[in-house]
């Protein structure tokens, strides 16, 4: 049998492309929104959501996607085509709850995150695909789930709503020389 280590050279080897994939503490974070993008997954169409951690810490700044499936949205299509999420998928419910949208639920973005500082739960892919443990250094984070919105404002009651006439002062001390009359 051959030594394994005497045969491999360096010309031999594989060049690993870890591509942009992290590994942190599982947990909770704040984290902004930074941009989506639809892409072609394993199993079909997924819009890949990239959030930045904002929590003070040794992960400040550090970049972090989370996974949706879509049922349409292949990159292939044209620029600006609909993208088509299913009422019981998980980025709907998701951006449903985070948001708290009643009205007009029919039009949903993740670039409605936009401006708000979330709470993000950060969890540790342990499998592959298959369902196939990963090795420790192939193991990575991504977001599993937004918690809340932290500088969330309903402003939906107060739209439609004119704002209160402040009444002119009524002077309750007459005049000098006033009433001698």
């Amino acid at each position: 049998m051959k030594n394994l280590t005497s045969t491999n050279s360096l010309s031999d080897s594989y060049e690993v492309d870890w591509g942009d994939s992290v590994l942190i503490p599982e947990g909770e974070y704040e984290a902004v929104y930074v941009s989506h993008e639809n892409t072609n997954g394993s199993f079909g169409p997924k819009v890949k959501v990239t959030f930045r951690i904002v929590s003070h810490g040794p992960f400040y700044e550090t970049l972090i996607p989370a996974w949706y499936n879509i049922q349409d949205g292949s990159p292939s299509k044209r620029k600006g085509a609909k993208v088509k999420l299913k009422r019981g998928s998980r980025l709907t419910g998701e951006l449903l709850k985070v948001l708290q949208i009643k009205q007009r639920v029919d039009r949903l973005s993740p670039s409605m995150l936009k401006g708000y500082l979330l709470t993000v739960k950060v969890r540790t892919v342990k499998t592959n695909s298959r369902q196939k443990k990963l090795t420790e250094a192939q193991q990575y984070s991504l977001v599993d789930s937004l918690v809340c919105i932290l500088n969330f404002q309903d402003i939906s009651e107060t739209l439609n709503v004119l704002p209160k006439v402040i009444p002119e002062p009524i002077p309750t001390i007459k005049p000098a020389g006033a009433g001698l009359y």
